[in-house]
């Protein structure tokens, strides 16, 4: 049974952790949202003393809305081992999805999903007490979760011993960690390896402040616009809107200056600026009765009155047209596409999102062929028909924000929305730019909070996510094949700007887990996988 007061020796990644009663092993509450200098928010101790090849670990785990637990297998120092480990985010937890994950850590920082499976039979509920039994021997990891969830994987890239630890994010305990193994006895932790620190804050002011940072626009001559809001305190208070800008590709920033483009609606719901494929920078607000358009000719220093312009009629059923975190798609051939979703007026006013099927909302494009100046009426993105060559008709009731781009072989576009209680994000292709779009199917990987979808210069389409916590997936091969995702940090919010400032360099913006300051990195797209670039 592993204790924290036993004679093993630990090893802590952001803060020691303490024992509880019941054999219960946790991380101090003063140190739970602590950001630490690697990935925000997760903490390692790692038992030095205790190294072993295969092994058997029985323990208990519990879990709440956002937040992740696991056991650490063959680490070699604090940044090379298996971790194998059960995340949960708060969409996921409340549609009854219950994930298991094999992932590993490398030199860079980031932890490489191996595998990651929806288990069924196991619920997820947030704070129950689950039992896990896991073995690894040789390369094949086998996992029974509770009495009856079954995960399975296999990999060869850490094949000797290491040490054993325990892994936590979150409001998320461990307890009663029995392990059973062959110690080996030559093992010798080596505690001058540290997991790197990949993440900067673009705008550092006062901590008490909620940043938000909101698009990120590559302007004609190179420089970088950012715009972001700043609340105190988060989900209540008063927000002010600022916009600063790089002429370095991101690596400093300007002393922010007030956001003069008028704002709208509520906090999740700001002004959207991007640049069209004709070369203009325009301010897009939702408001409660429609959208405004401003346009500014001198690179975002003042900006024209808003305009009305027309999109719609809104579709049936929905109460109110959205823009979600990502707004536009520009095409190749000048056209442009406009997400928005909604929620349907279907829902009984005793029924909420936590009771599973009550939610009900659908996901549009709207297409401009001048440049954004004028639109189609909404069209479903998930073209469903019922018999066959029959008159479409409107699509399921579990979209709601979409982000999509261009790809490069055939011109198709493709988009991946978020549910509302599918395990796996829907996927839906255009081959007429946005004018039609095919049924939606179940997407590749699960999915929330997705920002955009950006190819690269290279060809890469880079998708972010939440679950587990930030992770990016990767395709080489214009959407069709995707890679098993990296998780490049530990911020649940995952919203915010990506734009390529180099080639297969990609610069990403995003809330933190805290409600606190905003974070960058710099990620380069290579053929073995995304690594972190330092900003020095």
């Amino acid at each position: 049974m592993l204790r924290i007061g036993d004679d093993h020796g630990w090893h802590f990644v952001n803060g020691a952790w303490e024992d509880g009663t019941d054999g219960l092993m946790a991380v101090p509450e003063p140190f739970r949202r602590s950001d630490g200098l690697g990935l925000q928010g997760h903490h390692y101790a790692f038992c030095t003393r205790l190294a072993s090849r295969d092994v058997r670990a029985r323990f208990a785990f519990r879990l709440t809305g956002h937040s992740d637990a696991g056991i650490i297998l063959r680490a070699a120092d604090e940044a090379h081992f298996y971790l194998v480990h059960f995340p949960n985010c708060g969409q996921g937890s409340r549609a009854q999805h219950f994930w298991a994950a094999f992932s590993k850590m490398d030199e860079t920082g980031y932890l490489r999903c191996i595998k990651m499976e929806l288990v069924r039979r196991v619920p997820s509920n947030s704070g129950l007490w689950l039992t896990a039994d896991v073995r690894l021997i040789g390369n094949k990891l086998t996992v029974r979760v509770g009495e009856h969830g079954v995960f399975e994987a296999e990999d060869d890239s850490y094949a000797e011993a290491g040490a054993l630890g325990v892994f936590a994010v979150g409001r998320a305990d461990l307890r009663q960690i029995e392990v059973e193994s062959q110690p080996e006895r030559k093992f010798v932790w080596d505690a001058s390896i540290k997991q790197p620190t990949n993440w900067f804050h673009p705008c550092p002011k006062t901590p008490a402040l909620w940043q938000k940072p909101g698009d990120l626009v590559r302007l004609p001559d190179g420089e970088l616009l950012l715009a972001y809001s700043e609340q105190d305190p988060p989900y209540s208070g008063k927000s002010t809107h600022w916009a600063t800008r790089s002429r370095d590709g991101g690596r400093t920033w300007s002393p922010p200056q007030p956001h003069a483009v008028g704002q709208g609606g509520d906090q999740w719901l700001p002004t959207r600026l991007h640049l069209t494929p004709g070369g203009r920078l325009i301010a897009l607000m939702c408001l409660d009765d429609g959208f405004m358009v401003a346009e500014s000719e001198d690179a975002g220093h003042t900006w024209s009155a808003p305009q009305s312009i027309e999109v719609g009629p809104k579709p049936k059923h929905l109460k109110k047209m959205h823009i979600g975190p990502q707004a536009f798609v520009n095409c190749r051939d000048g056209s442009m596409m406009l997400f928005v979703y909604g929620g349907c007026d279907l829902t009984a006013e005793d029924l909420g999102i936590h009771t599973w099927g009550a939610l009900h909302c659908q996901a549009f494009a709207c297409r401009s062929t001048d440049d954004g100046r004028t639109w189609s009426p909404p069209v479903n993105v998930d073209r469903a028909s019922f018999p066959i060559d029959a008159e479409p008709v409107e699509g399921n009731l579990d979209l709601t924000e979409v982000c999509g781009a261009e790809m490069g072989r055939d011109g198709h576009l493709m988009a991946l929305v978020r549910p509302v209680y599918s395990p796996w994000m829907w996927e839906t292709w255009s081959k007429d730019g946005g004018a039609t779009w095919s049924p939606c199917v179940r997407g590749p990987f699960p999915g929330y909070a997705t920002p955009n979808m950006l190819r690269t210069s290279g060809g890469a389409v880079l998708v972010a996510h939440r679950l587990p916590s930030m992770t990016v997936h990767c395709s080489r091969d214009d959407g069709h094949t995707w890679d098993e995702g990296t998780l490049i940090d530990g911020a649940i919010w995952v919203m915010g700007g990506m734009v390529e400032v180099e080639p297969d360099v990609v610069l990403y913006v995003y809330f933190d887990s805290h409600e606190s300051l905003m974070r960058a990195q710099f990620i380069r797209v290579t053929r073995e996988g995304l690594v972190p670039l330092r900003r020095s």
